[in-house]
């Protein structure tokens, strides 16, 4: 990002300032941004021309106030134009997979999802930030201890592996220090729910998010946009399925918008694996551990994931039963290089 480093000139007002000013005049007279208004504070923000004022002004603002679908469309069209464009040829993904809560009480079951969906044919990229919370284990973290692929460039994703993880910082650098102003402001900020909406151009995504009443602005911002996505309040935030809770699931497909719901069986497992450890996944994946619940999580996500990317909402058991099958054909050898 280029910063401007000269004095704020006083006789000639910035160009952002009457966008500050459309969250900044009170009560009775502020409102929301439109789309186009939305796009293009965005845009100004990831190119560097802001003042740091306007950049925590923004932020904050909108926190108190919350954004509304457009505004989270605006700012995702914005965002997305950073993506380049696929190569002729070059291996497209099927699945965009953003990841920035990170896990306190689970490992990434839904990371044995995304292999488990390699498996069966389809490419699944990942993206998220460097571990920004403490107590919590963030994605990048597992994709190291488990010897998976990192991205090192985003032009790589024209021709990256089938699974791999995309650093929110090749996107473009400012999101990660974005992200760590938690740090200074004492609170999250919208950038935190504005990165989990960003996907390539024809790119199905998948969601994750802590509070349920955010499905609807993530599904009516995808809706704006024409995006294809699906979103749930996953566990820890990230998605996957607790199976101990009923899941509702909200999507934007082939042009509709609809809810699923995969109940809860039982609302307590006996054999809920305790910690967060990598090795957890290792044992799963190869075997070395029974637990109906971390299997539920698996499937269940995996399901989700692949009604998606088939864009079938109305086929979610038999893919429920499709991802039983892979399943059990899966090769247990796929985590044999793990570091752990």
């Amino acid at each position: 990002m280029t910063q401007i480093n000269t004095p704020v000139s006083y006789k000639n007002k910035h160009p952002l300032a009457d966008f500050v000013r459309i969250f900044a005049r009170g009560k009775n007279a502020s409102r929301s941004m439109t789309f186009d208004e939305a796009k293009f504070t965005m845009g100004e923000l990831v190119a560097g021309r802001f003042e740091p004022e306007q950049l925590g002004a923004i932020l904050m603002l909108l926190r108190v106030k919350e954004e509304t679908a457009e505004e989270l469309a605006g700012f995702a069209a914005a965002i997305n134009d950073q993506w380049p464009a696929a190569a002729e040829g070059a291996m497209a993904y099927d699945l965009v997979w953003p990841s920035y809560a990170g896990k306190r009480r689970q490992p990434f079951w839904c990371l044995l999802s995304a292999l488990l969906l390699e498996q069966m044919g389809y490419r699944i990229l990942f993206h998220g930030s460097t571990a920004h919370t403490e107590g919590r284990v963030y994605l990048h973290e597992v994709f190291e201890q488990l010897n998976l692929p990192t991205l090192n460039t985003l032009e790589q994703i024209n021709h990256g592996p089938s699974l791999a993880y995309l650093p929110c910082a090749e996107i473009n650098p400012v999101f990660q220090r974005w992200l760590s102003l938690k740090a200074i402001l004492g609170v999250r900020s919208p950038i935190n729910t504005l990165l989990k909406t960003i996907a390539p151009s024809g790119v199905a995504s998948v969601q994750g998010i802590f509070h349920p009443g955010y499905a609807i602005t993530h599904a009516g911002a995808a809706a704006i946009n024409g995006n294809d996505m699906l979103v749930i309040k996953g566990e820890g935030g990230e998605f996957e399925v607790n199976p101990e809770r009923a899941c509702r699931a909200r999507y934007h497909l082939n042009g509709q918008s609809g809810e699923l719901v995969i109940t809860n069986q039982q609302s307590h497992f006996a054999d809920k694996p305790e910690g967060i450890e990598s090795s957890l996944l290792t044992r799963l994946w190869q075997g070395q551990l029974t637990s109906d619940y971390a299997l539920q999580a698996v499937i269940h996500t995996a399901a989700l994931a692949l009604v998606t990317i088939r864009k079938q909402p109305e086929q979610l058991e038999a893919l429920i039963a499709e991802c039983h099958a892979a399943w059990q054909a899966r090769d247990k050898t796929r985590l044999d290089n793990n570091r752990e």
